[in-house]
């Protein structure tokens, strides 16, 4: 699959899934995601007045949290590469009545934005691992920072650090026979080794590079409830499975469902280790 043909079908399995991110939205958020968004505020140290971009914004949930940090005489732009989940995280902020938010399509590795009014941060949450050209996106995102202005991200780590998601992808690539991603590839672990992380945030032109690894944990009410969750928020691999005939996503369901019985907690709820790696850097221009 060619880099075009991996954007257009990553933009419609997630437009497919936005109607899921803006119900989830609407509740308190918890686990490693709440995790995140905690750790990249902090990082981004955002001040009263400053303007913030937000890349790959989903349901503006990080963006939102944004905007009470730089006040009403700041600015939050968020932005997605789907119409749909833009258009999603607008009904959000027009609901809650942010007004310093405001909300546009923008693909991340070709940012429709003039370098005249440079952002003071760029946030981007479980977003670069799922680009074609991660190491585009990352320049891009450098070049619309003022000097000094801070990219800060988050991105899942390892596979093995992370086994919410990583036994039903292992389950779907073991009954398939299809072979593990290639280095580089995109995928929600892509970015999660921390040397390769580092070296593309350097060759993106930013500096003061800080990586941390966030832990936390995935609970969910049921193995059963695990399983759903997990195919209601994830476009792509929901698409995957629908595609499947019945019977491979009975047996995928049977294996992860076995492989996740050692997450079961004595209350009966699945409870998974999780682990994010969180960056910060810094445009020098």
């Amino acid at each position: 699959m060619s880099e075009a043909e991996y954007r257009e079908a990553s933009r419609e399995h997630w437009s497919e899934a936005a109607a899921s991110w803006a119900r989830a939205a609407e509740e308190e958020e918890t686990g490693a995601s709440a995790e995140a968004t905690a750790w990249m505020l902090k990082a981004a140290d955002l001040q009263p007045g400053q303007r913030v971009l937000e890349l790959a914004c989903g349901a503006a949930r990080v963006g939102l949290q944004a905007a009470s940090r730089v006040g009403p005489e700041g600015a939050v732009l968020c932005s997605d590469f789907s119409e749909t989940m833009v258009e999603a995280a607008a009904q959000r902020v027009e609901r809650h009545q942010v007004p310093n938010v405001a909300t546009r399509v923008l693909n991340a590795e070709k940012l429709d934005l003039s370098d005249d009014e440079p952002f003071d941060a760029v946030l981007c949450r479980f977003g670069y691992m799922l680009m074609a050209d991660q190491p585009q996106a990352l320049r891009e995102s450098a070049r619309v920072l003022r000097p000094g202005g801070r990219l800060v991200l988050a991105v899942w780590g390892v596979g093995e650090k992370n086994p919410w998601l990583s036994l039903i992808l292992n389950a779907v690539m073991s009954h398939l026979g299809a072979p593990a991603p290639e280095p580089g590839m995109p995928g929600p672990f892509s970015l999660g080794e921390r040397e390769r992380l580092g070296g593309l945030l350097a060759q993106a032109g930013l500096v003061g590079v800080e990586l941390a690894e966030i832990e936390a944990q995935q609970t969910y009410d049921s193995p059963s409830a695990w399983w759903e969750e997990i195919l209601e928020v994830s476009g792509p691999l929901a698409a995957m499975l629908k595609a499947l005939p019945e019977e491979d996503r009975e047996g995928i369901h049977s294996v992860a469902l076995a492989k996740a019985e050692s997450f079961i907690a004595e209350d009966g709820k699945a409870v998974f280790p999780a682990a994010v790696v969180g960056a910060v850097a810094r445009n020098p221009a």
